[in-house]
């Protein structure tokens, strides 16, 4: 992956970033993504300071990637449970087949 650099408008504020480059339309998504929850959240919170809005906003990603990734841990234990379990069949299923082809 090649970086090359970004310019994204976020708040009024030019940002120069480096990415590469085919991940530049998901950050400008995220960018945008991002000005749109804090703008939501300050019309309908009444929030004027741009700085609490961000920290709130922030607060409620972290909170949400969390949860996600707790989602993800569970799924993936499932996942490994049930590989585990039938990885056990299979070596009873051969075991016993090792068992009549003996006898």
């Amino acid at each position: 992956m090649s970086s090359k650099n970004i310019e994204l408008s976020l708040f009024g504020q030019v940002l120069r970033l480096n990415c590469p480059e085919e991940q530049h339309s998901d950050l400008r998504a995220a960018a945008e993504s991002l000005e749109n929850k804090v703008f939501e959240l300050k019309e309908r919170a009444g929030i004027v300071q741009l700085e609490r809005a961000l920290a709130i906003v922030g607060l409620n990603l972290s909170y949400e990637l969390a949860q996600a990734q707790r989602k993800n841990d569970a799924t993936e234990n499932l996942w490994q449970s049930r590989l585990q379990q039938l990885d056990h069949s299979l070596e009873n299923i051969l075991t016993q087949q090792n068992l009549y082809k003996t006898q």
